[in-house]
């Protein structure tokens, strides 16, 4: 009985029958001094290792390329950043130094702001003095013309009695 493909030798066997053990007793053919492959998958597998060192040394000069190219773009950006940090710091130092002298001169600056406000003070009180003082003499003014015209009123009637009484004028 033939072994199918999920079977052992190892299982337990049916007794043989004498044609069976006729035909066991063949003997195997003498192997030939021919590789086992054939040339044609032997040259497959030689071509297909060939194209896999090629792959391989292509992906690690693809990879020499990148790294390349991006170093060099880091060591551009890197100078970059070196450049602006230097200026920075230059301009760091001018502006402390400039701060400490506007620190210095403070006492200056309030000084000057404090003497512009009174100066502006000064004049806001002056013209409030003026506006004051016209006020004023426009009240005086106003009040001698009433009074002198009060005065020419009480003259006029008082000369205007006098005539009514006679006086002032002559012998009739």
């Amino acid at each position: 009985m033939p072994l199918s493909l999920f079977q052992s030798n190892t299982m337990a066997r049916e007794p043989k029958s004498p044609a069976t053990l006729a035909l066991d007793d063949k003997p195997l053919p003498v192997p030939d001094n021919r590789p086992g492959t054939s040339g044609t998958e032997a040259l497959l597998v030689t071509n297909r290792r060939r194209a896999s060192e090629n792959y391989q040394r292509a992906h690690r000069a693809e990879k020499a390329y990148r790294a390349k190219k991006r170093a060099s773009a880091a060591r551009r950006d890197f100078q970059s950043a070196r450049d602006h940090y230097r200026e920075a710091w230059s301009h760091l130092k001018q502006g402390l130094s400039v701060s400490l002298a506007v620190v210095r001169g403070a006492p200056y600056l309030l000084g000057e702001k404090r003497e512009q406000r009174r100066i502006k003070g000064d004049e806001n009180k002056r013209r409030k003095a003026l506006g004051r003082k016209k006020r004023l003499e426009e009240k005086l003014a106003r009040e001698s013309e009433d009074a002198d015209k009060e005065d020419r009123e009480k003259k006029a009637g008082q000369d205007g009695e006098a005539e009514e009484k006679g006086e002032g004028e002559g012998p009739k």
